[in-house]
């Protein structure tokens, strides 16, 4: 049951999220508020409920005594918008309806400011025509436990404190890119703090999983790939800061600055930003601005970093000094933006787009290592040794029929080490039975990959 309402959840915060950074009718935000409404109904049949009702305590999401640890992480935006309501929660019905549902994303996307107070919410939302969507009172007292006799309506208790799920991580890591740039959209400020815990979250777990995240890293998101190009940027950044054992500041600090180093696309208008055909010169004009304006929004916030403005200002101009914006001949470039420039590009080619295919990490590497003016040579050499032409995460085929998963780079680039995931005739092998390879290992010198497989379908 939990399973099911923390994935129901997580749909929530994410349509919320990304119904503030896109508009009403974007089909991004239609297909996710439709899946919410399906799986809403779903799940309150599947548990006999009338109402399901989601309490907020202390800026966590709680359901039946459990704080929903995951959900809270990636909820901000739908915490926010309750505290902008004055309400404790929301008691979503089996009788809602998609139009309700839609009023109420709207209103998550126009409420800029507090209203006066929960009975001043409640009559917002029956103006609205939102009946079946109501509004709970704040809870009053400790999150950790709730009293028995206030179970009825919070039933909090404490279930740990952890994430624990890559996908729980790569939602948080992309709520946290929606949540920048939905801000600054509407004028508002960015959370820094906020994307620094979530880039210590992917860190602590880059520790011993890495590679189930990267596993996210490599899916394709065509609806909202801007955001999702900050997120891949910022996971590909701190995984070669951890192949480079530099510090964990610098694993923070640089993938902090990989979520924000688009956040100027935030200010350029939805026609050019999403724009599925290439752009005219005019077009582009305009979108380059996106790295000084970036800059400018980070220099006027709180908490921010040297290396976010330099990463924002700095990741389109080239090893020779071309590129956008101009720089003047006395700047000097920071080594980690020039990591994050070969990052940038490598997951712009590598990466889905509505106007192209993904290129193989080999196809990228070959265009990058031609164009010798743009990367430091020594960076770029660094990067690829790093990364390999099979990165972590990516699933290959071997010359015996065998699908697997790599591993970690070896000391060939072309030798990773695998996890085998299924068998010569496709058939699934079971977690416990996944045999590990070591390809660069003399006993398996006769076997090699055949193919990357590329992962084409959407990543939702």
């Amino acid at each position: 049951m939990y399973e099911n309402l923390n994935t129901l959840l997580i749909l929530l915060c994410r349509t919320i999220s990304t119904r503030k950074l896109y508009f009403q009718d974007h089909p991004k935000v239609k297909m996710l508020g439709g899946r919410f409404m399906t799986q809403l109904k779903e799940f309150c049949e599947e548990s006999k409920l009338d109402k399901l009702f989601i309490g907020i305590i202390d800026g966590n999401l709680v359901f039946e005594g459990r704080n929903l640890v995951g959900p809270s992480i990636v909820g901000r935006q739908l915490v926010s918008f309750a505290e902008k309501l004055h309400c404790g929660g929301m008691s979503f019905s089996s009788q809602t309806t998609e139009k309700e549902f839609d009023t109420l994303l709207d209103l998550s996307s126009q409420l800029n400011k507090p209203l006066a107070s929960l009975q001043e919410a409640r009559e917002l939302f029956l103006s609205k025509r939102i009946e079946n969507i109501e509004l709970a009172q704040q809870y009053m007292g400790s999150s950790s436990p709730i009293p028995k006799d206030q179970q009825s309506a919070w039933q909090g208790q404490d279930s740990g404190d952890v994430l624990q799920s890559p996908t729980l991580i790569y939602q948080a890591l992309f709520d946290s890119v929606a949540d920048a740039h939905g801000n600054v959209a509407q004028g508002g400020d960015i959370d820094v703090d906020s994307t620094r815990s979530v880039s210590e979250y992917m860190l602590h777990f880059a520790k011993t999983s890495f590679t189930d995240l990267m596993q996210h890293v490599h899916y394709p998101d065509y609806d909202s790939y801007t955001v999702g190009h900050s997120v891949r940027v910022a996971s590909l950044a701190v995984f070669l800061a951890s192949s480079f054992n530099w510090s964990e500041e610098f694993h923070v600090a640089i993938g902090t600055a990989g979520l924000l180093h688009d956040v100027g696309k935030s200010r350029i208008p939805d026609e050019i930003m999403y724009k599925p055909g290439k752009l005219t010169n005019e077009e582009f004009a305009i979108m380059k601005e996106h790295a000084r304006i970036g800059a400018e929004i980070l220099l006027g916030q709180k908490n921010t970093s040297a290396l976010d403005v330099s990463a924002a200002w700095g990741h389109h101009i080239k090893h020779d000094g071309s590129g956008y914006p101009a720089q003047p001949q006395w700047a000097f470039r920071h080594p980690i933006t020039a990591l994050l420039q070969c990052v940038d590009v490598f997951e712009a080619l590598t990466a889905a787009r509505p106007y192209k295919p993904p290129l193989s990490p080999h196809m990228a590497y070959s265009i990058m290592l031609k164009d010798i003016k743009s990367f430091n040579p020594a960076m770029l050499a660094a990067f690829i040794s790093a990364l390999g032409l099979y990165p972590p995460g990516t699933m290959v085929k071997m010359m015996d029929g065998r699908t697997g998963v790599v591993l970690s780079v070896g000391p060939r680039i072309d030798r990773p080490r695998i996890k085998v995931i299924r068998d010569q005739k496709g058939a699934e092998i079971p977690a416990e039975d996944q045999p590990h390879i070591n390809l660069a290992a003399g006993e398996h010198r006769d076997l090699a990959i055949e193919k990357l497989i590329l992962i084409e379908q959407t990543h939702e």
